[in-house]
């Protein structure tokens, strides 16, 4: 069994280039104007509190397995909606122990802490698992050549 503690990527400057490469590694082709060198400068720009936008990290036994963000936009097309749940990431060593959704709730608590009334995302192949912990399907669309869902979750409903 993992020891799981998540807290603010901010406090762990370590695994800061890390995520910055993974998210690289996994999203370049739909985020082609990001590079891991920014990257690693927007996640030390971010707060260490709830707000927008912050960054989550998961440590699991004291390694870094996965990480979650909170942006005020990550989808150009769509400026009307904010702010997003973005970057949700768990290695594969650490996949299917419920990492994920324990960033992701934490997230929604820190948007709503934020003053958020909804918060957004939008996914490519996940929306069975989004669905599944209440966000709604608002649109489907074609986005830097990839079939996205936009998903919404209303704060009101956050425990």
């Amino acid at each position: 069994m993992i020891s799981l503690k998540i807290n603010y990527l901010g406090l762990h400057p370590q695994s800061i280039a890390t995520i910055a490469q993974w998210h690289q590694n996994e999203w370049q082709h739909i985020s082609p104007h990001l590079t891991t060198q920014r990257r690693i400068e927007q996640y030390r720009a971010y707060r260490n509190t709830p707000s927008i936008p912050s960054c989550l990290l998961a440590l699991a036994n004291n390694d870094t397995a996965g990480s979650a963000s909170i942006v005020e936009s990550d989808l150009e097309t769509h400026p009307q909606f904010s702010p997003w749940l973005a970057s949700v990431y768990v290695h594969p060593n650490y996949r299917c122990q419920g990492i994920a959704t324990q960033l992701i709730e934490q997230c929604i608590n820190n948007a709503r802490l934020a003053g958020a009334q909804t918060l957004y995302l939008f996914t490519s192949d996940q929306s069975d698992f989004y669905r599944k912990r209440g966000w709604r399907h608002i649109e489907s669309s074609l986005y830097h050549g990839e079939n996205i869902d936009i998903m919404a979750f209303d704060l009101s409903l956050a425990n």
